[in-house]
């Protein structure tokens, strides 16, 4: 009585929220492109080429996939990363890691969440960041020293002049 009706309406539900979680591909890259420079990006973006250079979102909800044949000599950050190809540098997830079978990490990974399939390599530190608000804290910090160090030097070089005018 109960039970076909809402075992149907459950496996519906759970097939929508499935569906809307797989990242709508923005930016691809493919297999034969090779790019030199540093890209920022919302969204998805799949690479299958080479990226000689870093990739980086600020976008809460971006995806970086790297495809088997992809490869990064450059730091990735994002969100999400699902890599099955070749990182030579640090990556920075704050939220979720998958490495598949054919993925090689050389650098340090900094995680929230990590899945790492047998045959995935990472050579280099792993750093579990527990959420990204010690992330965006450290980030803040460093600007606002940074900003700072900006004013005093901007303070300095105006006392300077108004000794030289003197």
């Amino acid at each position: 009585m109960f039970g076909k009706k809402t075992h149907k309406k459950q496996k519906a539900q759970i097939e929508r929220e499935e569906a809307s979680e797989k990242p709508k591909i923005e930016t691809w890259i493919g297999g034969n492109v090779n790019i030199v420079g540093n890209i920022s990006f919302t969204g998805a973006c799949s690479v299958d080429g080479t990226v000689e250079g870093n990739l980086f979102s600020e976008d809460p909800n971006s995806t970086l996939i790297l495809g088997e044949n992809g490869i990064i000599i450059g730091d990735a950050h994002a969100a999400n990363i699902y890599a099955n190809g070749r990182i030579d540098g640090n990556v920075m997830a704050t939220k979720k890691v998958e490495l598949h079978p054919k993925a090689r990490i050389n650098g340090d990974l900094h995680y929230n969440l990590l899945e790492m399939a047998v045959g995935a390599g990472v050579n280099g530190k792993l750093m579990h960041q527990e959420l990204n608000e010690a992330v965006e804290a450290a980030i803040e910090s460093a600007d606002l020293v940074e900003a700072k160090r900006a004013t005093q030097d901007v303070k300095l070089d105006s006392e300077k002049d108004d000794l030289t005018k003197e």
